[in-house]
């Protein structure tokens, strides 16, 4: 099975190669072997990024800890990191955030190792490499298809940026918070958690972590 899974993907890569655009179904695509690259389907067109940076990939486990540990203390859900998430079976539409939560009350939505619908909450850290075009896509789509909360990280020169975003009542995300590395950032779906983006960059969870979050951490 995987041989063959292998032989298609390959096929559809040749033929992306001449010009061609393939289309994949969402169980053709969840398929797919694993592979270094992160793989994400848009309506029907597989979208392949190189894998994250070292510093993308050090806040992404950073930040998973300090979530893991609060989510667990106050039994709320779970949290994965580059897991799919199928928004739309029949179009085709399947992304891969590099954080995303599902509560307690959604739990059922996680099938097939996957999760079927949308998540509570959506992390992306965006990284150079990323297509401005696809981003934008996300942002629509996270919030078209009912992500209710969604973090959007940036790196800077020599900070961080971090960007909260709340679904509203017309499908559309509304900014709720903006906050650079070395502000204090309390999220609106986590009463209770604070922390900062910048020392939780470096590991540093003894500035980055203060109120009822830092027992759980230090």
């Amino acid at each position: 099975m995987e041989g063959d899974s292998m032989a298609v993907a390959a096929r559809r890569r040749k033929r992306a190669n001449r010009g061609e655009v393939p289309r994949w179904s969402v169980e053709q695509y969840l398929a797919l072997p694993e592979d270094d690259e992160k793989s994400e389907l848009i309506d029907g067109v597989l979208v392949v990024s190189p894998s994250a940076g070292f510093w993308h990939q050090d806040l992404s486990f950073h930040l998973q800890v300090v979530l893991y540990r609060w989510l667990r203390a106050h039994d709320l859900g779970q949290i994965w990191f580059d897991l799919d998430m199928v928004l739309d079976e029949k179009r085709g539409i399947v992304y891969r955030p590099d954080l995303v939560y599902l509560s307690k009350a959604h739990l059922n939505r996680l099938r097939q190792e996957r999760i079927f619908g949308p998540a509570d909450l959506c992390v992306e850290i965006i990284s150079t490499s990323d297509k401005p075009q696809v981003l934008l896509r996300k942002h629509q789509d996270y919030a078209r298809y009912g992500v209710r909360w969604y973090w959007e990280i940036h790196r800077r020169e020599a900070d961080w940026q971090l960007l909260e975003y709340e679904l509203g009542q017309a499908q559309e995300y509304v900014l709720r918070q903006e906050v650079s590395g070395q502000e204090w950032f309390e999220p609106g779906l986590f009463a209770g958690l604070i922390f900062r983006l910048g020392p939780l960059a470096e590991g540093d969870f003894k500035q980055a972590v203060k109120g009822k979050v830092r027992r759980l951490i230090i």
